[in-house]
């Protein structure tokens, strides 16, 4: 392969300028807006709306002048559709926060989907006009292939100027801050990859229908390589139906990425191998495409049970909505390429464009229907417990059981971590943000949010309920008079020894570690073993420390986390540091622990 001259990538950077000036001129906002966050670091600056809205319109402002140049458009219309999409970029703009980094998570999940759409619109928008589907596949191919070339590009230039400053620092002694390698990253990949991409996007673009190449590599790859992940997801998944058919049990919730996943390597597959689908000897493309939305069918099916079934229980959130808004989308496909008489690939690309758009804003997008879900849902647990009356919080309440208080404890987090709590603010007297010395409002604590509530916090983490128990750190110093020796920070967990030999002491760990039996003694003198009951401590803790307000974990004073025992005319004192449990159909279930042993020997 030649190597372009310096005069020949000097002249393909210029024509990228001329051709994507609005596009390199975001490009440029963006590196320096993000050099004026690194060099100055705040917390609240109009750095962070340039940024964002820059980098959504690097991609949008490139789809519009493609479009422009595939349609023919004069100089003037050209432009002014690209200052529409200016105006829009400025709209977006100013909706996006100025405080960092004590945003909701709302504002990134809606951030990724519009960049998700606007790169979707690069690739579906100059060919949006029925027809020229190899020249679409074509121009496709070309970008993603130069978005390749462009990050091994970008990483060995990064690589290399990196290298070249570490040398100025270590060999010459020239100060270089860490900060600057963080720059010059900026720089490679906000300035130098666009200009790169952009270069070698095709100038011809009504050429490419008429191209007929096809890649070996890329058959290959499809071919051998996703065509074998494609039948091997489709064996597991339907090894796995079968399972559910034969036991009558509702699927796993896991078993949607497995579906998601097999869903777009196969849709991807097919994709890549769709020039060469007419030729004579790949006549077993056309019918392995056919049968592969046919297949899908039953898999859609059982992608909506497990989906729908964690929203029954535990109502709507942004991950189980993008569940559903994939399994419609999968839908809209298998009944376009199975019935419709165009089959056209653009479909596929436009209506997953169409979609990120969709559900990106609005009280039907992924975070209105999300946020509306679970204030419901805690609406209807307050209510329930009498802690909302009328539309206001009530503390003066009955006990809240441990399940609904765990539930109201994860919504509450939930809220916090994601939307904020503008939508339960009415229910409060007292305001659920506290001003900040920096000038910005931050949320209160959930824990706080609840005890504004009268509801006792449980953190936990995932849905098996942990609860952390601690009295000691590593460093304490535990009173062990009245015995002789002490077995120091012994480790109890999944991988644990079964059985450990100290200082005239082993222990047997039992099953599932709900207990411990201690050997005392000697060979000589003999053994005297104690058996200490782990379980029983722990729901012991459990009901008198289970609902008590927490961040993290529970603080207990170190004689609450302490068994004392005599069994055998053997004494025995185990001073828990670390306890981590969680219930099991109402029984506690000990995940690990961390404990001293003190021992007496027997005179």
């Amino acid at each position: 392969m030649k190597l372009p001259s310096i005069r020949q990538v000097c002249l393909e950077a210029g024509r990228a300028v001329s051709r994507f000036p609005f596009v390199l001129f975001c490009a440029l906002a963006c590196v320096i807006a993000a050099f004026f966050l690194l060099e100055a670091e705040p917390k609240q600056s109009v750095g962070f709306p340039i940024l964002f809205a820059a980098a959504l319109g690097i991609p949008l402002l490139a789809a519009l002048a493609l479009c422009a140049e595939k349609r023919k458009w004069s100089p003037g219309l050209s432009i002014g559709i690209q200052w529409l999409g200016v105006l829009l970029l400025v709209g977006y703009g100013l909706s996006v926060p100025t405080a960092f980094p004590h945003e909701h998570a709302d504002f990134f999940i809606r951030f990724v989907l519009l960049a998700a759409g606007v790169v979707l619109l690069v690739m579906i928008l100059p060919y949006l006009k029925k027809g020229e589907l190899n020249g679409f596949w074509q121009y496709n191919k070309t970008l993603i292939f130069r978005l390749f070339v462009t990050a091994i590009f970008s990483v060995v230039l990064f690589a290399g100027l990196a290298i070249a400053l570490a040398a100025l620092d270590n060999l010459f002694g020239v100060s270089v801050p860490s900060k600057r390698y963080v720059e010059l990253w900026v720089f490679v990949v906000g300035l130098f990859a666009p200009i790169f991409f952009l270069a070698g996007v095709p100038e011809n673009l009504d050429g490419l229908d008429r191209i007929d190449e096809y890649p070996k590599g890329l058959k290959v790859f499809a071919q051998y390589v996703l065509l074998s992940l494609v039948i091997v997801y489709l064996l597991i998944l339907y090894a796995y139906l079968l399972k559910i058919l034969m036991q009558w049990n509702w699927p796993k919730g896991w078993v949607s990425s497995l579906i998601i996943g097999f869903s777009a390597i196969s849709i991807l597959s097919l994709l890549l191998m769709h020039p060469i689908r007419n030729r004579s000897e790949n006549a077993w493309i056309r019918a392995a495409g056919k049968w592969l939305y046919i297949v899908m069918i039953p898999l859609i099916v059982v992608l909506f049970l497990a989906v729908t079934e964690r929203i029954g229980d535990y109502g709507i959130t942004e991950s189980r909505y993008a569940g559903v808004a994939v399994g419609i989308w999968l839908a809209a496909q298998v009944l376009y390429f199975l019935f419709s008489k165009s089959k056209s690939i653009k479909f596929i690309l436009g209506s997953l464009c169409l979609f990120s758009f969709l559900i990106s804003f609005g009280p039907w997008g992924i975070l209105g229907v999300s946020e509306h879900s679970q204030v419901a849902r805690l609406g209807n647990l307050l209510a329930k417990n009498a802690a909302l009356v009328n539309g206001k919080v009530n503390k003066q309440h009955g006990e809240v059981s441990r399940e609904d208080a765990q539930e109201i404890s994860s919504i509450v987090t939930y809220l916090n971590r994601i939307h904020g709590y503008d939508a339960i603010q009415p229910w409060f007297a007292e305001k659920l943000e506290a001003d900040q010395k920096s000038g910005y409002a931050q949320n209160v604590s959930p824990s706080d949010v609840l005890a504004k509530m009268g509801v006792p916090f449980i953190d936990y983490r995932g849905a098996a309920g942990f609860i952390t128990f601690s009295s000691l750190d590593i460093t304490s110093v535990v009173d062990i008079s009245g015995y002789d020796r002490m077995l120091r920070q012994q480790v109890f967990n999944e991988n644990s020894e079964h059985r450990v030999d100290g200082d005239g002491i082993s222990y047997i760990v039992g099953k599932n570690r709900d207990s411990v039996s201690i050997m005392i003694g000697s060979n000589q003198a003999g053994f005297n073993t104690v058996q200490v009951n782990v379980a029983a401590f722990a729901e012991k803790l459990l009901n008198e420390y289970g609902n008590a307000t927490s961040n993290v974990a529970l603080k207990i004073k170190p004689e609450s986390m302490a068994i004392a025992m005599v069994q055998n005319g053997q004494r025995i004192k185990i001073f828990f540091r670390y306890l981590e449990i969680s219930r099991r159909e109402g029984k506690p279930a000990i995940h690990s622990f961390i404990a001293d042993i003190a021992y007496a020997l027997k005179k």
